[in-house]
C-alpha cells in the first residue's frame, strides 16, 4: 500500500509540473507573438491587403482572409 500511495504521488507531481510548464510556455509565445505583429505593422499604418477565404480577420473589411500582407 505504501509503495502505490508513493507512486501516486510521484506520478502527481510529474503531472502536475508537466502542466506548469506547458502554461508558462503559452503565455510566453503569445507574448512573442504580440510583439511581433506589432513590430511587423510598422508606425506608419501603411496599406494593408488581405487575400483568400480563411479565418483571419482583415482589418479593412472586417471579413475573413486567408493572408493579410502590411506594406
Amino acid at each position: 500500500m505504501n509503495a502505490k500511495l508513493k507512486l501516486f504521488c510521484l506520478f502527481f507531481v510529474v503531472c502536475t509540473l508537466t502542466y506548469l510548464y506547458k502554461k508558462s510556455k503559452s503565455v510566453e509565445s503569445e507574448l512573442f507573438m504580440s510583439n511581433v505583429e506589432a513590430l511587423a505593422s510598422g508606425e506608419n499604418g501603411g496599406i494593408i491587403r488581405c487575400n483568400g477565404i480563411g479565418s483571419l480577420d482583415c482589418p479593412q473589411t472586417q471579413s475573413k482572409a486567408y493572408r493579410i500582407w502590411y506594406q
